[in-house]
């Protein structure tokens, strides 16, 4: 089976443009040309695609896809730091949902924590240096 570009983008949830660019910067093999000079994609180029746009989606940065298609060693170790950033991104959203649910708990708009909490705190007391 062969397909056109459009007929692969369609196939991978993707667009034509995104198949050109994965060229440019040498995530895709170019393909094979059909007597016309369309290019002529195949299973193989199917499921690189897909593999590439899944790692993407979760948030593999595309300099980094290149190193685990090319050096398939290199995947756990990519991995595992994209992992960690997502573990730190999820904690800090942890806490984003936890001062909006203690902000519309209290009504208090703002958290002050030290060190600039308790020059505030201080400002508030009537301690200021003048």
């Amino acid at each position: 089976m062969a397909w056109s570009t459009r007929e692969l983008a369609e196939l991978a949830g993707t667009t034509v443009n995104a198949i050109r660019h994965y060229h440019r910067i040498a995530l895709l093999d170019q393909p094979t040309r059909r007597y016309n000079g369309y290019k002529q994609y195949g299973v193989l180029d199917l499921i690189r695609l897909m593999r590439i746009r899944h790692l993407s989606e979760l948030g593999v940065p595309l300099s980094q896809i290149r190193e685990i298609c090319v050096d398939g060693e290199a995947a756990p170790d990519v991995l595992k730091q994209v992992d960690a950033g997502l573990a730190s991104e999820i904690e800090r959203l942890s806490r984003a949902r936890n001062d909006i649910a203690t902000i519309l708990g209290t009504r208090v708009p703002v958290r002050l924590d030290p060190p600039a909490g308790s020059g505030i705190r201080g400002l508030a007391q009537g301690k200021h240096g003048g």
